[in-house]
């Protein structure tokens, strides 16, 4: 029973950062569009870059939460 819970809890971490890497590598390309076709709007460069740099910050959080999730799940016992 203990094995297919630390199966279950790994495949978990794995399917949520795919999840997370491929939203962020969507958010990048969406804000390299948006900030590419601006045509000289600095509203709609900053719009891109802030899409851009919010997609980085959401990796980093998605990363961040698996590696905790990790250290966690190992102090418990969990292999």
């Amino acid at each position: 029973m203990d094995a297919r819970i630390n199966a279950l809890f790994t495949n978990l971490l794995n399917v949520g950062a795919g999840v997370g890497v491929t939203v962020c590598a969507f958010f990048l390309m969406w804000g390299a569009f948006v900030y590419m076709s601006a045509a000289g709007s600095p509203r709609q460069m900053e719009s891109g870059k802030s899409a851009m740099l919010n997609a980085l910050v959401g990796l980093g959080i998605v990363l961040a939460a698996r590696a905790i999730a990790e250290m966690i799940h190992g102090a418990v016992g969990g292999g």
